[in-house]
């Protein structure tokens, strides 16, 4: 699932005796667009204080907190009473959730390199605590922001095995085939995101996670393979990546020498996605995979809508020479 980055809402129980507090639940933030909702919840690991420790230590948490999900955050602010309570409180049941919300501030800050090491530090302090999963899993956004894929993928993995059904558990195994991705890891990619689209069909990362999964197979010389998880991208509608699984479905298919199946697949890139980035390389594509198909004046006519519709395209130059030196001027 993915949760808007900005909505973090926990939900503070009320006081039992004076030798703890009940749990709180903190539902923490995903990225990317189509969210879903999830929540990580649980006691923390502090020992609890005397009621006057305990009202002091949930006061500043809730002062935090309100920090942190105020409209907009003040992220910088939250931070100061986060570390202010572990610091102060350290023995408090509310100190691996601080632990984890510091590091979270950091990250929503930008400061990566120091949310890494927050989470690293919580993830050692607290490791029975509910939010390790989340914790792992934000130490690897900030790797993944940082281009450390391979870190990132670790972090990733271990969020996923801290709790395959937590809070974001989809996110990182969708991340960590990304991050293998990026790594130019490809058969590593295939594993993890043939895993992911197993695990998690209803995460709406998964078109996501079928496209690069047939990028991830495209790239290493797998046309053939890469075809099918092209295809199931189409089956979310109103995918961001339609266009993009639809155009390299044309590239596969060129490549195995389908040229009307390529012709067909640019075909739909230019008429159903006429902003999308690969309109001209589509409309250059259709133009050799007509005339490798023998259809030369189909090829020329191609070439025109190219070279009318994108003056400024590489691309027109390339099919330009293309279609010349196999015989269609």
């Amino acid at each position: 699932m993915r949760v808007m980055l900005s909505s973090v809402v926990a939900v503070s129980l009320s006081l039992s005796g004076s030798s703890g507090c009940s749990p709180s639940v903190a539902v923490g933030a995903g990225e990317g667009e189509g969210e879903g909702e999830g929540e990580g919840e649980g006691e923390g690991e502090g020992e609890g204080e005397g009621e006057g420790e305990l009202a002091a230590a949930e006061a500043l948490f809730q002062q935090a907190l309100a920090l942190f999900n105020a409209v907009p955050p003040d992220y910088a602010g939250a931070q100061t009473f986060f570390d202010e309570l572990v610091v102060a409180f350290p023995r408090s049941i509310r100190v691996d959730n601080a632990s984890y919300l510091g590091g979270r501030c950091r990250y929503e800050l930008g400061n990566y390199a120091a949310a890494i090491t927050a989470f690293t530090t919580m993830r050692n302090s607290f490791p029975s605590s509910p939010f390790v999963d989340q914790a792992a899993y934000f130490s690897g956004r900030s790797r993944y922001a940082l281009l450390d894929y391979v870190a990132a993928a670790a972090d990733f993995d271990a969020s996923v095995a801290e709790d395959p059904v937590g809070l974001f558990a989809d996110n990182a195994a969708y991340y960590g085939g990304r991050a293998r991705y990026n790594a130019g890891n490809l058969a590593g990619a295939r594993t993890s995101l043939t895993a992911f689209e197993a695990a998690y069909p209803a995460s709406s990362y998964l078109d996501n996670g079928r496209y690069y999964l047939g990028r991830a197979f495209y790239n290493d010389g797998l046309l053939a393979e890469s075809l099918a998880p092209f295809s199931r991208v189409l089956l979310t509608a109103d995918s961001g990546y339609a266009d993009s699984a639809l155009y390299f479905t044309g590239r596969a298919e060129y490549r195995l020498a389908n040229f009307a199946d390529a012709i067909a697949a640019f075909d739909t890139v230019e008429g159903s996605f006429p902003t999308s980035q690969y309109v001209d390389n589509a409309l250059g594509w259709e133009a050799r995979a007509r005339l490798d198909n023998g259809d030369c004046s189909g090829a020329r006519a191609t070439f025109v809508t190219l070279q009318t519709g994108f003056a400024g395209s590489s691309e027109i130059a390339r099919a330009d020479t293309y279609l010349r030196t196999n015989g269609c001027p």
